[in-house]
């Protein structure tokens, strides 16, 4: 039987003592005190002593015929630190609330490293126990994955353009489709259809960088330096390193913020890259395409992960926040499909949310009971921008009108999505109306019917002359398709969530408190032409101690929409900035 390498030693100690062939010298120094046998030994000699070498007793050269060697001898040979052992050795031995208590007071640490700020005339004692607390409850909400924070109100006030609004020009000579910020506030990045990825100062707006499309035509483009067609989606790791971009060409490309330069190109999809997102706190990358499927990256290794299959029909958009799961819409398909990686498994959601005059009924009775029910916080906004109230009470003039012709809109592509928290997301469509989901529920469990208005047509009779020119009767014009939702974008965890269409609005929505769902309309920024992309983000850039914090606002427009050109609005290819300064709320 083999001996144990580990055990040799003290058996053959044992079995030399039985039989007393030791004698004293050999004996003696196996008998140990209990402090003696909590040191760590000393290591023994490899080599015979010689003439001048260290006395040892039979045993000793007994043992340096055969000697296999404990475990202080295999620290020591392989250079182990004592006090890295020791270390160890307590992480080995402690109880489980030790590792609790070590692993809180670890994470804290670093939550008050994160916040310390230099502030000389402030009570730094006081703040930094604030700013932990805040940022540990903030924490422990988004661990939950329903969203807990009330934002919204303090964005309900007039936007001025003069000084809370930037246009990046000079970046696109084609309609802008994509856009993102960094998550540190610092740069912003722009894709279009002319195949350019444009790296923007956000303080200045100087662009900073352009990476130009190649051309189609021979010789063969050469993929390291770009696309090669239109740009489609963006996304930006959330530590910063990464964005990537992808596009009509079926690559999706990877570069480097800071260096600037590209990575790798993954060229798997075998149709058009029409969105992408990487998952929060990773740089794991979830992309999806026309080809109908969703595939996973680690861009940290520049390795592909996984495909996932499921949709009917092309996917246009995809969402996630921190757990391992993903929200993809499927066009034409009506559906959406919630992505359980880790479960491999997938929840499937029935669009095709339809507008007729019973829907429309309904919906003008919830609204009218909604603003009952929060009469006080209607009140409140409609004091701090009046052109809410304005916008409001005409949809509700348009929702009217629709149900008396008896004007029907039904939902026959899902082409947008945006989650607010892990269970809970809001959709649009070609229908113009923009719903409101639950993982708990297969059918949205809101409506907001026509949410950007109608694209009216031609004079009614004007083909037959009898038609008025001006068209300034309100039943001269016959609304023949709604204005479909083009972008849609939310800051996490919290009840604010935006909205774009052609309409030359970008819409700000407040979700309603309590446990009726529901959300209302809060503010309107003015922007022109086909809202291609939307990118937010929630930063504190005026460096203040406040809880509160500013939103960043990118929308990229274009004169065309993102996936065709059926049709054009008058407007200047270019990507527009908002700083939107969060209020007191009332």
């Amino acid at each position: 039987m083999a001996r144990d390498r580990f055990l040799a030693q003290g058996v053959t100690g044992t079995k030399r003592q039985r039989g007393g062939s030791g004698g004293e010298k050999a004996a003696g120094p196996r008998k140990q005190t209990k402090d003696q046998a909590m040191r760590p030994s000393k290591p023994r000699r490899r080599h015979h002593s010689g003439d001048g070498g260290e006395e040892k007793g039979e045993g000793d050269d007994d043992e340096s015929d055969n000697e296999v060697g404990d475990v202080n001898d295999l620290e020591h040979r392989y250079g182990t630190d004592e006090a890295e052992a020791s270390s160890e050795e307590d992480e080995f031995l402690e109880t489980a609330a030790e590792k609790r208590l070590r692993l809180a007071k670890s994470y804290i640490s670093k939550v008050k490293a994160s916040t310390e700020m230099d502030a000389d005339e402030y009570d730094a004692a006081q703040i930094d126990r604030d700013l932990i607390a805040e940022r540990l409850t903030s924490d422990a909400r988004e661990r939950s994955g329903k969203w807990s924070r009330r934002i919204a109100d303090q964005f309900a006030y007039p936007v001025d353009e003069a000084s809370m609004a930037r246009v990046l020009r000079s970046g696109h000579r084609l309609p802008v489709t994509c856009v993102a910020i960094t998550p540190d506030g610092q740069f912003v990045y722009s894709g279009a259809k002319d195949g350019a990825l444009v790296k923007w100062q956000r303080a200045t707006g100087a662009r900073l960088r352009v990476f130009a499309g190649q051309k189609k035509k021979k010789p063969a483009p050469n993929h390291s330096l770009g696309h090669c067609d239109h740009i489609l989606a963006i996304a930006v790791s959330s530590d910063g390193k990464y964005v990537a971009t992808g596009g009509r060409d079926r690559r999706i490309h990877i570069w480097s913020v800071a260096e600037d330069r590209h990575l790798a190109a993954f060229h798997q999809h075998k149709d058009a890259v029409t969105g992408l997102v990487f998952r929060r706190g990773t740089n794991h990358l979830y992309s999806c395409a026309a080809d109908r499927m969703v595939k996973l990256w680690n861009v940290d290794e520049l390795a592909y992960m996984d495909t996932l299959f499921g949709h009917q029909d092309s996917i246009v958009a995809i969402d996630a926040l921190q757990r391992e799961q993903a929200i993809t819409a499927g066009s034409r398909d009506k559906t959406l499909r919630l992505w359980r990686i880790a479960d491999e498994a997938q929840l499937v959601f029935r669009g095709g949310a339809t507008t007729d005059q019973s829907r429309i009924a309904r919906a003008l009775a919830e609204g009218k009971q909604g603003a009952v029910d929060a009469a006080a916080e209607v009140r409140a906004i409609v004091a701090q921008n009046p052109a809410t109230a304005q916008h409001t009470g005409d949809h509700q003039d348009l929702l009217r009108s629709l149900a008396a012709r008896g004007t029907e809109f039904c939902e026959e592509s899902v082409d947008a999505v945006a989650m607010i928290d892990e269970e809970t997301y809001v959709t649009g469509g070609d229908s113009g109306a923009l719903c409101l989901w639950s993982v708990q529920k297969k059918k949205p469990v809101f409506v907001h019917h026509v949410a950007h208005g109608v694209q009216p047509t031609a004079v009614a009779g004007a083909e037959d002359g009898d038609g008025a020119e001006d068209g300034s009767s309100a039943d001269a014009r016959l609304p023949t398709r709604s204005r479909w939702i083009t972008a849609l974008a939310a800051v996490p965890f919290t009840d604010l969530f935006f909205s774009a269409s052609s309409d030359g609005l970008v819409r700000l929505w407040r979700l309603r408190p309590g446990k009726v769902p529901g959300f209302d309309l809060i503010n309107a920024i003015p922007v022109a032409g086909f809202v291609n992309g939307l990118s937010v983000r929630e930063l504190s850039l005026d460096g203040s101690l406040a809880v509160r914090k500013d939103i960043l606002l990118a929308v990229a427009v274009g004169q065309e929409p993102r996936l065709g050109r059926w049709a054009k609005e008058k407007a200047r290819n270019v990507v527009k900035l908002f700083h939107l300064p969060s209020k007191p709320q009332l």
